[in-house]
């Protein structure tokens, strides 16, 4: 899963969202002393991203939903298809959440930003063009998952050929958002049982 789903599924829970973000950072075992600076509650945080992250891609829709993208996508097809579930929660963000998604990427940009001096320096850049960009919010449009494919593939250049995924979600977007339907709350539920939530 990206970036929205991390957020949603950390529950409103502050230290929970930077953990998430932080997922992506964090190497190694969480006990080594160079992730010291991580109180107990922002580790629990990263080994929740390590749990969506794992659940994602053992389980079989997920695993369905990378089968159906082109052969051309090759080793991608775990990038593009995190990004296209984001995309869906985004869009029917109102089917899964309390908030609306403007008021719920604001409060996580709120958290991201309270938070900062945790961050790692190689988080800064990340967070710093996330808001600026606005890249949640944007999700649920299909010129911002172009401008996001795009973005990635000029920013990293083993990812060359991503860019065309935004073209794919918008001719086939009917094919994949049965599989995000479906495993969605099988997701939620496993992060509720990871985090012992009733």
């Amino acid at each position: 899963m990206n970036y929205l789903a991390h957020f949603y599924l950390s529950f409103e829970q502050e230290p929970l969202i930077i953990g998430n973000l932080l997922g992506d950072f964090a190497r190694g075992r969480l006990d080594h002393p160079r992730n010291d600076r991580y109180n107990s509650s922002i580790k629990q945080g990263i080994l929740l991203h390590r749990q969506i992250d794992s659940f994602t891609d053992s389980h079989p829709l997920g695993q369905a939903c990378r089968q159906a993208l082109p052969n051309h996508f090759g080793k991608y097809k775990g990038v593009i298809t995190d990004m296209y579930f984001d995309y869906f929660l985004a869009k029917h963000f109102a089917d899964y959440h309390h908030l609306s998604l403007k008021h719920f990427t604001t409060y996580v940009y709120g958290v991201l930003e309270k938070h900062r001096s945790v961050l790692s320096q190689e988080a800064f850049g990340l967070v710093d063009s996330m808001i600026k960009y606005d890249w949640l919010y944007n999700y649920q449009f299909l010129e911002g998952m172009n401008r996001s494919f795009g973005g990635m593939s000029r920013r990293y250049p083993f990812l060359a050929g991503i860019e065309r995924a935004g073209a794919e979600l918008s001719e086939n977007e009917a094919l994949y958002e049965p599989y995000f339907r479906a495993f969605f709350p099988d997701l939620i539920s496993s992060c509720k049982d990871f985090l012992s939530y009733d």
